[in-house]
């Protein structure tokens, strides 16, 4: 059983080790003018922005469903799945708030694809009232198409 969940824990390390090594290898693949295995990379490239920009306002919004939304339907968010989100996404908008940090802000750095997923790689920066950065991180976002428009379907802070 503990070797399970060691193997369990590993997993989201494992993704981004494999992602990064793709994202190094592949550079062909990151150009945003490319045809990627059948995606147009420029399209993709402005849908995923378009939703990047929007989550963003979703959180100044405190708009929790909205930002559920974003998912998949078998979507994550680290280890909190679809049906949990908009309550984790509520909680994790009240904590920011009270940090004085009520607004978040996106930046993709990278983006490649297989063919059937988009692998966004990217810089997340919390804004205070006078939008001064106060703290900053990585992410990886796995997106796939449902229903005709790109979901997150896996989403990790790095």
């Amino acid at each position: 059983m503990k070797n399970t969940k060691a193997i369990i824990s590993l997993c989201p390390l494992i993704l981004i080790i494999l992602c990064m090594s793709l994202s190094c290898s592949e550079k062909k693949k990151m150009a945003p003018e490319s045809q990627d295995n059948g995606i147009d990379m420029v399209q993709a490239r402005k849908e995923i922005e378009n939703n990047v920009k929007q989550f963003s306002e979703d959180f100044k919004n405190a708009d929790s469903l909205a930002l559920a939304g974003h998912y998949a339907s078998d979507g994550t968010f680290g280890s909190i799945k679809k049906d949990d989100l908009a309550s984790a996404w509520g909680s994790m908008i009240t904590n920011a708030v009270k940090r004085g940090t009520p607004e978040v802000r996106f930046t993709t750095n990278s983006l490649f694809s297989d063919g059937e997923y988009l692998v966004e790689i990217g810089l997340y920066e919390f804004l205070d009232k006078d939008k001064q950065v106060k703290s900053e991180g990585k992410y990886l976002v796995v997106w796939k198409q449902e229903d005709g428009s790109w979901k997150m379907y896996r989403d990790i802070g790095l």
